[in-house]
Parts: structure tokens; sequence; C-alpha cells
């Protein structure tokens, strides 16, 4: 079974993986054993190789590094690190992904990270960044490829307590409600093009001019409110 970044290079390579290794790893001028390490997770490209591959799979920041992720989200020495879905006396009301026997392969069905501290450079992560998967209905993620807890952002109480699902974007879009990064620290606004420019406004003030320092990092495309952690 070919992981995603094989299954990239078929594409890239018209369909055909054979050869495919061997053309990257003349594009980008590195061994074929090198590009065979990064197929088989051994080793992974650094950060200036995967800024090339972005150019050549036409692929953004975020897409590209998840094509070096490990397939099987779940491993069970990273199980025994982390929070489960929830605490439950009885085995039959455990979710499936609580199990280490579990195999996520429903294509109906997408498993998202969960950031109780949110990485200093989302949307790029570690798997030991991530407090906990949660698996849902693909429908009900609506495009989101990770969560994180609002109090994390500076949304005020009892906001904070909610879990924000976050479709990546580098670009403002008008209309949505935005996490956007600040300096060090991550925000949450709500986005609007106006005739003398792109505002944006926190909670129910009045919208002011972006700042000029502000990058966008993804689109909140659901909350849920009324969270315990």
């Amino acid at each position: 079974m070919m992981n995603k970044f094989e299954k990239q290079l078929e594409k890239w390579n018209n369909g055909v993986l054979r050869g495919a290794q061997a053309k990257l790893a003349k594009r980008l001028h590195v061994s074929t054993a090198t590009v065979a390490l990064w197929a088989t997770g051994k080793r992974h490209p650094s950060k200036g190789y995967l800024n090339q591959l972005e150019h050549i799979f036409n692929l953004d920041t975020y897409e590209v590094s998840r094509l070096f992720i490990p397939s099987s989200y779940i491993q069970t020495n990273f199980i025994e690190k982390t929070q489960g879905l929830h605490d439950s006396i009885n085995a039959q009301n455990t979710y499936s992904t609580d199990r280490k026997s579990y195999n996520f392969q429903t294509i109906n069905s997408v498993m998202l990270p969960f950031f109780i501290h949110l990485p200093p450079q989302l949307p790029l992560y570690q798997e030991t960044q991530v407090s906990e998967w949660w698996a849902l209905p693909r429908r009900a993620a609506q495009g989101a490829q990770f969560l994180i807890r609002a109090g994390e952002t500076d949304l005020p109480a009892p906001q904070a307590e909610d879990v924000l699902f976050i479709a990546p974007t580098f670009e403002w879009i008008s209309g949505c409600t935005m996490l956007v990064r600040k300096g060090e620290k991550y925000l949450v606004r709500q986005i609007k093009k106006q005739a003398n420019g792109l505002k944006w406004k926190k909670h129910e003030q009045e919208y002011t001019s972006v700042s000029a320092s502000a990058k966008p990092i993804g689109i909140v495309v659901r909350r849920i409110t009324n969270t315990i952690f």
C-alpha cells in the first residue's frame, strides 16, 4: 500500500510510480537513496527541500508537510502518552480511536489532530504536539484539517472552552471568522472587505484595519461550545 508521498510521486509522474523517485532526485540534485528514505519515512526532507517540493508538486506548505506524516496516525507508543477522546469506565462506551487496534480506513470519515497548546508554526506541526486525535464524519468536519482549543487564542471566557475546527488558508477571506497569527500570538477575528480596505473586528468591537504584521492561518468552519477539559 502506497503512502501519501508515494501517491503524490505517482500523480506527479503522470500516474506511474516506477522511476518517479529517480526523476525527483534528479530534479532536486540529490541521490535516489535520499528520496527513497523520504518515501519509507526513515528520513524527512529539510525545510529547503520542502519549499522546492511545493513548487514541483504545485502544493501549498501545509499539503507538502502532510506528505511526510505517517499514514497510520494512531501509534501505540503515541496513544499511551496522550489523552483519549474521553474517559470511560465501560469499554463499550469508548470511541474506536481510543483502541490501539483501530485501523482508520473509512473514506467517509476523517481523523483530525487536536492541539491544546498551539504549535508555533501552524499549519505545520509534529505528532508530538498533538494532544489527541478526533475521528469524525467527513461531512461534520466541513473541510477542517485540525482542531484547537479557543482558549489558546484571545477569545475570552466562556468562549475559551470552545473547540474550533480550522480549515487552513493563507489568504484573507471576507465574511469569515479566521484564525490569525500576529507575532507569537494567535487571534480569532471576523474579516470584512470594505471600500477603504480589509478590516477585522474582535468579538463585538468595531471593525478596524487589519494589522500589517498579521498572517491568516485558517478559517473557523465549525465551533463546539460548552466543552469541558
